[in-house]
């Protein structure tokens, strides 16, 4: 009886394994330092220029984020103030000067993020990226297009020649949220590492409202 008890959980626990093995190999991208560039972006888009791996830290009251190089140096870090409105966040370099700033719009239905990079570039993203079947959005004032699966952060990065810019792969199974970006236009690298923490930074702040969400929901219903 207990075998047979136990029979459709081992099922489920396999159909499980399967499901996340093919939603690593259809759409992971991810790799880390040391390992070769992953094969269907050296098949599509040719060996990058170099790759940066972002990693958030476990336990943090500022949303740190850390963006090392292939030799696990930090070139990049990022930090949120603590209060904070707008959830403002400050991205630096590795010498500590301000490469870019991103702040939230207040009373915003779309959660509208405005991002200013050191340079002259300023452009904004919303949470419309995150629409269940939306593979594909673009930067209006930058002409970009980024494509993929936005819910888990898989996607490409497109200029307006249609030129790869960069692509992020997240990796799975990770306690931490970390991010490989392999990039093939290196002068819009500030840019791309900008727009790669303003989505962890409003992926993280979705799960947390959803979780929260669901906390209440629960509560209400015991």
């Amino acid at each position: 009886m207990y075998i047979e008890t136990m029979q459709p959980v081992f099922i489920m626990m396999v159909i499980v394994v399967i499901g996340i093995f093919v939603f690593s190999t259809v759409f992971q991208r991810y790799h880390s330092a040391g390992e070769g560039t992953d094969i269907r972006n050296y098949n599509e888009y040719g060996e990058p220029v170099k790759s940066l791996y972002t990693s958030r830290y476990l336990f943090s009251f500022h949303k740190d984020i850390d963006v090392t190089d292939e030799n696990d140096n930090v070139v990049y870090h990022s930090y949120s103030k603590l209060f904070s409105f707008t959830n403002e966040t400050t991205i630096t370099d590795r010498e500590d000067r301000v490469v870019a700033t991103i702040e939230k719009k207040l009373f915003s239905l779309h959660s509208i993020h405005y991002i200013d990079v050191v340079g002259g570039k300023s452009f904004e993203l919303s949470k419309e990226l995150f629409r269940i079947l939306n593979m594909k959005f673009t930067i209006d004032e930058l002409g970009w297009t980024l494509q993929g699966d936005f819910t888990n952060l898989n996607f490409v990065l497109y200029n307006n020649q249609e030129r790869v810019i960069a692509v992020v792969g997240q990796k799975l199974l990770s306690m931490r949220d970390k991010y490989c970006i392999d990039l093939y236009d290196v002068n819009e690298e500030a840019t791309v590492v900008a727009i790669v923490i303003t989505l962890e930074n409003m992926l993280m702040a979705r799960r947390n409202a959803s979780s929260s969400s669901s906390s209440h929901s629960h509560s209400n219903n015991t």
